[in-house]
């Protein structure tokens, strides 16, 4: 392949999933369920070992009635419920999901030199959703709606666009990352309560 030529991934599949249209991508390596590509086995332990301990820390916070990773015995996600009531929310019901890619494979055209106001290598998602339509999430991933991976997604109900906010994490771990997010979501969720 020349200079002047580009590879183009191959489209998958669409997801609205997260809050935004991700597409996955063909690559010689096996799609994995949280729409990253599996790398070397060694990469896919280390993500369940990390999803194990969020999951563990998770289940410690007050609002968090049951966490559970999926699938069970090699995760590849963490699902929370969550008691809205402790954020003095009207919804009856919420989640949250936690994904995290300790190795990502990044798109053609993006690298860990896009990546602002965090110092992580790491892919994550913490997507909070209540029964209302209201949901919110935290994403350091590509996305073509901000600049440098790491951003804030917004939106009412399901059937508008989001909202896209930049944000600082100063958490260099997983599990900092976790409670770094929680205090977030728990300020924005008693904020909107107020308002």
């Amino acid at each position: 392949m020349t200079e002047s030529e580009s590879f183009e991934w191959p489209v998958l599949s669409t997801s609205r999933r997260s809050g935004c249209n991700t597409e996955a991508r063909e690559s010689p390596l096996e799609p994995r369920p949280d729409g990253g590509s599996r790398t070397e086995n060694e990469s896919a332990e280390k993500r369940h070992r990390i999803l194990r301990v969020l999951r563990e820390q998770l289940a410690r916070h007050p609002a968090t009635t049951n966490a559970h990773g999926i699938p069970d015995g090699f995760y590849a996600e963490v699902q929370a419920e969550v008691d809205p009531e402790y954020f003095e929310r009207d919804a009856d019901q919420a989640t949250l999901r936690v994904t995290w890619q300790p190795n990502p494979a990044f798109p053609p055209g993006t690298g860990l030199e896009d990546r602002k106001r965090t110092s992580l290598t790491a892919n994550f998602a913490f997507h909070y959703s209540e029964s209302s339509g209201f949901d919110w999430g935290w994403h350091l991933e590509p996305n073509p709606h901000v600049s440098g991976h790491l951003h804030a997604q917004e939106r009412e109900t399901p059937d508008e666009n989001y909202a896209y906010y930049e944000f600082t994490l100063n958490a260099t771990s997983a599990v900092g990352v976790l409670w770094e997010v929680l205090d977030a979501l728990e300020a924005r969720l008693r904020e909107k309560e107020r308002s």
